[in-house]
């Protein structure tokens, strides 16, 4: 189940509600923009010196071979093309930065009308303008993003409604800290309900619900805990129960599209560095020493980063009093995020709508933890159930 998801711009987004009227714009940050066009640049200075030999020719033991005398020498490769693509990139990087500052998306909101402009890269500008009245609620969903070969999350609050093209953003940012208290300090602002897309549909809460916890919802009969032990083991989860904790993580790691890709860019991105390193002696005849020792650097540093990444898993730790998101690396792990029992407000199976993936999704106030991006979603519903089970009977 997907559905069409509204494209919005910003890594840092917040629209102020306490004073009316109020406008801000959707468009990527500066902080993104700046230090993109400065690495472009640097790429294509560095491939112009190069191309025109640098700035001082330094003398190889090439230049003393007698003209009488054949020589038979193959580059790795042609020292001009590799110029020219390093300069391609470099205003590639440039120009694709260009034309995202360039598109934006104005919101305007007076209490009573929302109005959004927007500017594509290239056409006029386009306005629609629709009563408060018309939209649905405030929702909340997470999107997943490449930054470089990394994942991230991207956590969206929008005034929904059905045509996505009205949909307008309330808040963004790639930090999960105190969402859900900024999710309903906006729903409560607007007086409307929240909502967020589950594997079974879209799911409102209430104004007067939100503050209350799982256990309490479940009390008046809002909430349902339908978890029976009976049930076997989905085949993707890994189930322990130890004296003081129970973890519960992914069997192997779900490979996809986007893995897919990294895993190819990091196999040809890994050869070039090895043609490179076997014929040393010939690249730096052509190069800078450090020139060719920064790029061996920086690919090795890449590669390990994205290793590091595509090899991660993720499992909860439930303890007595709370609940713990753990990644884990070989023989190493680390806590990500740690949600008392008490403070979880929602555990929801959530479907990315511009990609279709779904996770889990434990909520507070506080922060959310996600948990099981590639995992089938029958089995999240699994991990549901146990979580919200575990929760009720703390």
């Amino acid at each position: 189940m997907t559905e069409s998801a509204p494209n919005h711009y910003s890594h840092s987004f917040a629209l102020n509600l306490d004073k009316l009227p109020t406008k801000k714009s959707d468009r990527i940050a500066l902080q993104i923009l700046y230090p993109g066009i400065i690495f472009g640049l640097i790429l294509v200075l560095l491939g112009i010196v190069e191309l025109f030999n640098g700035l001082n020719h330094s003398k190889t033991d090439f230049d003393f071979i007698p003209e009488d005398e054949d020589v038979i020498y193959q580059p790795f490769m042609n020292p001009t093309f590799f110029d020219i693509v390093i300069i391609l990139i470099g205003l590639g990087i440039v120009v694709s930065l260009l034309f995202s500052y360039i598109r934006y998306k104005k919101i305007f909101f007076d209490g009573k009308k929302i109005q959004i402009i927007s500017r594509p890269v290239f056409g006029a500008k386009k306005s629609i303008k629709e009563s408060l009245e018309n939209y649905e609620g405030v929702r909340f969903r997470i999107e997943f993003f490449q930054f470089g070969f990394m994942n991230k999350n991207k956590y969206i609050i929008e005034l929904y409604h059905k045509n996505p093209k009205k949909t307008a953003p309330l808040y963004i940012s790639t930090k999960s800290k105190n969402i859900r208290k900024i999710w309903e300090y906006y729903a409560k602002k607007l007086n409307m309900p929240t909502i967020i897309l589950t594997d079974e549909g879209e799911v409102k809460r209430e104004v007067c619900d939100l503050d209350k916890s799982i256990k309490e919802m479940i009390k008046e009969g809002k909430y349902i805990n339908n978890f029976n032990e009976r049930d076997p083991l989905p085949p993707s989860i890994a189930y322990v129960r130890k004296r003081d904790k129970t973890v519960i993580k992914a069997r192997k790691i779900f490979w996809d599209a986007y893995n897919i890709l990294i895993g190819l860019g990091l196999l040809v991105l890994g050869s070039i560095l090895l043609c490179a390193a076997y014929h040393h002696n010939s690249t730096v005849e052509h190069f800078s020493k450090g020139f060719v020792f920064g790029l061996y650097i920086i690919g090795v540093l890449v590669i390990m980063a994205s290793i590091f990444v595509l090899f991660r898993k993720d499992k909860i730790v439930v303890k007595k009093d709370k609940i713990v998101l753990v990644h884990k690396f070989m023989l190493f792990s680390r806590k990500n995020t740690e949600i008392k029992k008490k403070d979880i407000e929602a555990v929801d199976v959530t479907v990315n709508p511009a990609t279709g993936r779904y996770y889990l999704s434990i909520i507070s106030d506080e922060r959310t933890a996600v948990f099981g991006k590639k995992i089938p979603v029958e089995d999240l519903r699994w991990v549901k159930k146990f979580l919200i089970n575990e929760v009720v009977n703390s």
